[in-house]
């Protein structure tokens, strides 16, 4: 019962914590023009997918959004990404247990992966509810590997192959989350029982080989697509001609940005917190080596997880001809720092003989306080901002009056004018209608809202958009979305006041 209790709350949590997001009422930039897309263009999602070595992800995107027709109805996606994210928690908590963790820890380890800033832009962007299917393959894949090692009979080998099969879908899905697998692998090394240099070697290469035997097939088959001009390539399929470059690059923004765990970066003035967060994670990460890894064995276990396999969970940013700094693509490199911190949380436990009531309450706080800071940076950070966007483009689609041809012009928002005081990539804080192509989207999707069977017979309307006000031509309707920095924490106070 208590077990089953655990699975539960697991299960729930992400549910609880997003649901203000989940059910908000927006859209965010691809959400709009995939709705249309998918209806009239059919294929396309998957061809553009593709496009990116992303065919599965394309293929089960657009048979989601089949029953999608309102923005409002995009909450059913958010929804979704949420259950499939609580059973992520619920698999890394029983595979950690299975690995020697305390129960304690390894629920305490799957309640905080689903609050983590990439999980955070899954639920909050509805079209990125697939990466949370990638990153299930992704974990079980592990746990068939890991018992195929076990068994050395055909069966072991048939086990192994279903991994790699669940790594290569994982790979097909969004290769950035079939890495997550190293999130178990180095728990499971971590408490690995005392046994040879060769043995661990032979375990190491069979999961790191494995997983990269399968994202090497998925590439593999993916350039043959290109070459043969079934779909067309991106530029970020292309290897990274810079190494050094992209070195520097990985130690400046994703490495940082993962040991911050729960604290978000901001891309114009980072606060000092965040770096104090990042100090603490990798004092308490030290701290595991010195009070936890007590053999010769377990020091090289530890440094070739804290030292070596942060390359491993971000190869596929690094291989890749792009320097991609969303929190989506983090999952891995995040999991991982949150492995080694809370392993050096267990060893200060056991070296300070900490009683396990402090310990519970302990992990109880961190816990707590990454709900309270997912919660707060999905609603504030992404379903409010994009919210506010969403209502002004609807509202004035709604009061447009049609006619044979009715002119629309919609003052485009930059940065500046955000509503948010943070801001990071395409994820916290940034805006959807500051893109020509994505304003157009929203207009669009708020006028079928408005007329589900189509316009009007005999009415039109001609949209254009741009950063300063209208040419000195008639327009039937002006949109100033420049309004959305008096919507949010950034508005004036007497605005602030009058809306009280």
């Amino acid at each position: 019962m208590r077990k089953w209790l655990g699975v539960a709350a697991l299960l729930i949590l992400p549910l609880v914590v997003y649901w203000p997001t989940v059910t908000h009422e927006y859209g965010f930039r691809d959400d709009y023009s995939n709705l249309r897309e998918v209806r009239e263009r059919p294929g396309w999602l998957m061809t553009l997918t593709s496009s990116s070595g992303r065919p599965v992800y394309g293929a089960v995107l657009e048979a989601s959004l089949y029953t999608i027709h309102q923005v409002t109805e995009l909450a059913k996606l958010r929804a979704l990404a949420a259950l499939l994210i609580g059973i992520v928690g619920v698999l890394v908590w029983w595979q950690l247990k299975r690995s020697g963790w305390s129960d304690m820890q390894a629920a305490a380890m799957g309640a905080a992966v689903s609050l983590l800033p990439g999980m955070q832009v899954v639920v909050g962007w509805a079209i990125a509810w697939p990466i949370a299917l990638a990153l299930i393959a992704a974990l079980v894949g592990f746990q068939l590997v890991e018992r195929g090692m076990h068994n050395m009979r055909r069966t072991g080998s048939v086990s192994v192959a279903a991994g790699a099969g669940l790594y290569f879908i994982a790979g097909l899905t969004y290769q950035t989350s079939a890495l997550f697998a190293v999130v178990p692998f180095a728990a499971a090394l971590l408490l690995r029982e005392e046994t040879s240099a060769r043995n661990d070697a032979r375990w190491i290469i069979v999961h790191i080989g494995t997983l990269f035997a399968a994202l090497f097939g998925g590439f593999l088959v993916m350039n043959i697509f290109f070459s043969e001009g079934v779909v067309p390539e991106m530029a970020r399929m292309q290897i990274e001609p810079h190494p050094i470059i992209k070195l520097l690059w990985f130690l400046r923004n994703p490495l940082p940005n993962s040991l911050g765990l729960f604290a978000l970066r901001d891309a114009l003035a980072t606060p000092l917190r965040f770096w104090i967060v990042v100090a603490a994670v990798v004092v308490i990460i030290v701290l595991g080596f010195v009070y936890g890894a007590k053999t010769t064995q377990q020091r090289l276990r530890w440094l070739f997880v804290a030292l070596l396999l942060p390359f491993v969970a971000h190869s596929v940013s690094l291989a890749a001809s792009s320097q991609a700094i969303g929190y989506r693509t983090l999952l891995p490199l995040a999991g991982l720092f949150l492995v080694l911190a809370m392993f050096g949380l267990r060893a200060l436990v056991g070296r300070f003989r900490v009683p396990r009531m402090a310990e519970a309450c302990a992990l109880a706080a961190i816990v707590a306080v990454g709900a309270v800071l997912a919660q707060q940076n999905a609603l504030t950070l992404i379903a409010q901002p994009q919210g506010n966007e969403w209502r002004l483009i609807e509202s004035a689609a709604n009061r447009l009056q049609l006619k044979s041809e009715a002119r629309v012009y919609l003052i485009r928002p930059s940065v500046e004018y955000r509503s948010t005081e943070r801001v990071y990539a395409d994820e916290y804080g940034s805006l959807t209608s500051d893109a020509d192509w994505a304003a157009r989207e929203m207009f669009k999707a708020a006028m079928r809202e408005r007329f589900p069977n189509g316009l009007p017979a005999g009415t039109d309307y001609l949209l254009t958009t741009g950063f300063g006000p209208p040419p000195p031509v008639g327009y039937d309707l002006v949109v100033d979305l420049r309004e959305l920095k008096n919507l949010g924490e950034r508005a004036p106070p007497e605005r602030t006041a009058s809306r009280r």
